[in-house]
């Protein structure tokens, strides 16, 4: 009970206490799974990455110092004069230690290069981020729909087998009274074993189904075995969205707004700014020097000296290292370049499937209502004319079997509406708990 005390929690909503909702399921999903962990342990590597690329604007301090040991005597202070009244000092032990500052006055753009690299970068794994969130998400989301709709067929399925136990037992009793032909309690016993084997595999997807929404919110199976699941429906709002939307608007807030094709789009422009920073290796690189150095034998005295200078750089030949590296940039450019565009050519398409998934799914919705309503009216009929003598068993049994096809198809048909919507959300890029939690209703 614990687990689902703490997904009620979550949730903050008092009615549902007792029962697991799609809601608390998406925030323990987001909580813990790993995917997502991973994810912001990615993003917090690329903002060390910025700070990293904007300390090279900073001053460089270090502190150094060293003890050697020679094979022969060395001299101790640098002999910045010849005194002969006063003659250098040697020795075989040496101390020095120094403290120094050194800032790179022109690297033509280097530096700003790489921090605009990291910083898109860091949007990058922003992007990437919310592209996990929101598959995962997604994917608890069809988890939960699957675990209702696997449930919704199993009732259905124990309705046809309290239906088709009935019959068996009446066809047992009239064939006692003499009334009907063995016949008639074979082919009763026939329905109901074949409809007991149905309820098997029904039973195992079930299983399945909670075992996987179990593994996507990190908790043990027999919480959710044990959970009752709140049922869900579609907000008028979010079942009336876009419906007058054209699908190049949709394409088009798709591809501003999809965390994936974003990603990429983060990628490409810091593929660019890498390009500059290759191109800064052709020009030199000058800095300013200071430091303050002491020096000193083992026994003797220190004695301290500044220094202060510029210092020019430039390799002259490189072996085509740096032209080599400017054409992997270019080319790594245009790989970012072209993963955009796929980015993009794959979102259409799954916005394209996506539409085209819900509306058909409302399209049987609607279908299987009306089916659903006259499979009824035919079972109750066929079940009066054959109680009446007027009508046979097998059209009874015929009328039962078509009436659970449609309960079953409407089961499923209303959750493929409800996970259709949930991806379409996803593709335009606005897949979020915010999201979920005023577009999905409880039912009560």
């Amino acid at each position: 009970m614990i687990p689902i005390l703490i997904f009620a929690a979550l949730l903050a909503t008092p009615q549902d206490t007792a029962r697991l909702t799609i809601s608390t399921a998406v925030d323990r999903a987001l909580a813990t799974h790993p995917s997502v962990a991973a994810a912001r342990a990615q993003r917090d590597v690329a903002s060390a990455d910025i700070d990293q690329a904007r300390a090279a604007w900073l001053p460089m301090l270090s502190l150094d110092g060293a003890i050697n040991r020679f094979e022969k005597p060395m001299i101790v202070y640098p002999l910045h004069a010849l005194d002969l009244r006063n003659p250098p000092t040697f020795d075989r032990a040496l101390a020095q230690a120094s403290v120094g500052a050194a800032y790179t006055l022109l690297d033509f753009g280097a530096r700003s290069s790489r921090v605009h690299v990291a910083e898109r970068q860091r949007e990058a794994a922003d992007a990437t981020l919310g592209a996990t969130e929101q598959q995962l998400a997604a994917r608890t989301a069809n988890a939960y729909l699957r675990v209702l709709t696997t449930r919704g067929i199993l009732a259905a399925e124990d309705q046809r087998l309290a239906a088709l136990s009935a019959e068996a037992k009446r066809a047992r009793d009239r064939l006692a009274a003499g009334k009907s032909a063995r016949l008639d309690t074979l082919r009763a016993a026939s329905e109901l074993a074949s409809a007991s084997a149905d309820r098997l595999t029904s039973a195992s997807n079930v299983d399945i189904a909670e075992h996987e929404l179990a593994r996507l919110v990190g908790v043990a199976y027999e919480t959710v075995h044990q959970a009752p699941l709140a049922g869900v429906r579609l907000s008028p709002a979010a079942n009336n969205a876009d419906a007058t939307v054209t699908r190049g608007a949709l394409t088009a807030r798709a591809n501003s707004a999809n965390t994936e094709v974003v990603a990429a789009t983060r990628r490409a422009d810091a593929a660019q700014a890498a390009i500059g920073s290759a191109r800064a290796t052709m020009y030199p690189q000058v800095q300013a020097m200071s430091a303050i150095v002491d020096r000193s034998n083992i026994t003797g005295r220190y004695l301290a000296e500044w220094q202060m200078g510029v210092a020019f750089s430039y390799p002259i030949f490189t072996g085509g290292a740096r032209t080599s590296l400017i054409g992997r940039a270019e080319a790594a450019a245009r790989v970012s370049e072209e993963q955009v565009r796929a980015a993009k050519l794959t979102n259409a398409q799954q916005l394209d499937e996506t539409q085209s998934t819900l509306d058909g799914s409302r399209a049987r919705v609607t279908a299987l209502e009306a089916a659903v309503a006259q499979s009824s009216e035919v079972a109750r009929i066929t079940q009066l004319l054959r109680d009446v003598g007027e009508g046979t068993q097998t059209d009874y049994l015929i009328a039962e079997a078509n009436l659970f096809r449609a309960r079953s198809s409407l089961v499923q048909a209303r959750h493929a509406v409800i996970a259709a919507r949930v991806e379409l959300a996803r593709v335009l890029g606005e897949l979020s708990r915010s999201w979920i939690a005023s577009s999905l209703e409880t039912l009560p």
